[in-house]
């Protein structure tokens, strides 16, 4: 009886010492896993950072060292904006550049967008809309050519965001 009585008693303390051992490394496991994460995150962090300093840097190039572009004439005005995002899954950082052409009463006369790889310096797709919103001069993007602004925008949309 002392036998099973002792020997019931030291498989119950290896039965929880093993337990207690199992949950511990567990637990290291779990840290291990939330700084591996945290150095993730940062490391996108960084990359989005890059990529929004470097689209701004582009287009300050472009137009003249500004962000926000607004050019007048005699008879119409030209806004030009650009905006940029990095994409994690294709570890790529896009910009958008938009020109809208109006006339001094406010009517639009003319949109322009483009969307390019700003590392490699690729265009991924190009609109032109002269006219009013349905007269589409070009679109396209990669080597699918598209008929709307709206087709284009919902081309666009995937490298714009995931």
């Amino acid at each position: 009886m002392k036998r099973t009585l002792f020997l019931s008693i030291l498989i119950i303390f290896f039965t929880i010492s093993l337990m207690s051992l199992v949950g511990f490394n567990n637990q290291k496991s779990t840290k291990e896993e939330s700084t591996v994460s945290e150095k993730k995150i940062k490391e996108v962090y960084d990359l989005q950072e890059m990529c929004r300093k470097q689209s701004k840097e582009i287009f300050k190039g472009k137009y003249d060292g500004r962000d926000d572009i607004k050019i007048n004439s005699d008879k119409s005005y030209w806004i030009y904006e650009h905006s940029n995002y990095y994409n994690k899954k294709m570890n790529k950082c896009f910009q958008l550049e938009v020109i809208r052409t109006y006339t001094q009463k406010a009517e639009v006369i003319q949109i322009t967008k483009e969307l390019f790889d700003i590392n490699e310096d690729i265009q991924y797709g190009f609109l032109r809309n002269i006219g009013k919103p349905n007269e589409i001069y070009s679109c396209f993007v990669l080597k699918k050519k598209c008929k709307s602004e709206e087709e284009w925008d919902s081309l666009v949309k995937p490298y714009m965001e995931e």
